[in-house]
């Protein structure tokens, strides 16, 4: 039995010490570090909120070395930001991403604390769903969720499976606290569609919106100005029926109508107002960085 937990012991040194190869640390106000995933030789991923005033960091790199990093782009809906390193790490070629993560399956958690060391943690992938729309208000591929990672603690974790490939990141922000990842496929095809050149998009109408049984449909507490919605005039209690030629029976509708294909596109609103249905045409704007409502 010793020697099997040795065996083991020895195992998880081995993993360990390769999944903290790509960690970096990015300075923040009040000597702050985050969490930082060398994707290859220059590129580093990290949670959204990571960015504040400044848009250049100080990185800590491996072998206490430190270069400068400058912001290439920002997904607030997905909770992810890119980073560009001013110089190239020889220690990171690329990564290997995984493909679906699989219930049972155990994972390892590597980021910096607070002290700038790097710290790693067992857990085990504890529920796997579909798509789904995170607190911040991006639409993930997959639900991820992971036993025996305290998320606060991990923000920004690198989580990677038994074959070193990165399953996802651990983002505080995404399931109010709970311990879910970013998964690799959202996480590969934010790096992909920035380095292409492009910016996560996410549709923005500009109101606050609250569901009301009769007549069904989502009254409209606030009109935002300058807004989409301030543009197709708008107004405080006209109840949102339809958008787009869908029903609107709840918040997640509208949601999913303001994903990337209908930004910038003009699209009909069907409305109820003082006892009257209407239709207005709106063009779907880009949602400001700041903003996670519709």
């Amino acid at each position: 039995m010793t020697k099997q937990i040795e065996l083991m012991s020895q195992g998880v040194r081995e993993w360990a010490a390769e999944a903290v190869r790509g960690l970096v640390a990015l300075e923040g106000r009040g000597n702050q570090v985050f969490t930082g995933i060398l994707i290859d030789r220059n590129r580093i991923l990290t949670p959204d909120v990571s960015v504040e005033l400044s848009e250049d960091r100080r990185v800590l790199l491996p072998h206490a070395r430190v270069a400068a990093a400058s912001l290439h782009g920002r997904d607030p809906g997905g909770d992810l930001a890119l980073w560009g390193l001013a110089e190239e790490v020889a220690e990171r070629e690329g990564v290997r991403w995984a493909g679906e993560a699989q219930l049972g399956e155990l994972v390892l958690g590597a980021w910096m604390g607070p002290d700038g060391l790097p710290q790693v943690a067992l857990g085990m992938v504890s529920a796997v769903g579909g798509a789904w729309r995170c607190a911040r208000g991006g639409k993930l591929d997959a639900l991820i969720r992971i036993d025996g990672f305290d998320a606060r603690a991990m923000h920004g974790a690198d989580v990677v499976n038994a074959r070193g490939e990165i399953v996802g990141m651990v983002s505080a922000g995404i399931a109010r606290g709970e311990a879910v990842l970013v998964p690799a496929v959202n996480l590969r095809r934010f790096a992909e569609t920035i380095a292409a050149g492009g910016q996560a998009k996410r549709g923005y109408l500009g109101v606050g919106l609250q569901p009301v049984p009769e007549p069904q449909g989502m009254i409209v507490l606030t009109v935002e100005a300058g807004s989409p919605a301030a543009a197709a005039r708008l107004m405080v209690g006209d109840v949102l029926l339809g958008i787009g030629g869908m029903a609107v029976a709840d918040f997640d509708v509208v949601q999913d109508f303001l994903e990337p294909p209908h930004v910038g596109e003009r699209v009909p609103l069907r409305l109820y107002r003082a006892g009257t249905e209407l239709e207005v045409m709106v063009e779907i704007g880009q949602r400001p960085a700041t903003r996670r409502e519709a």
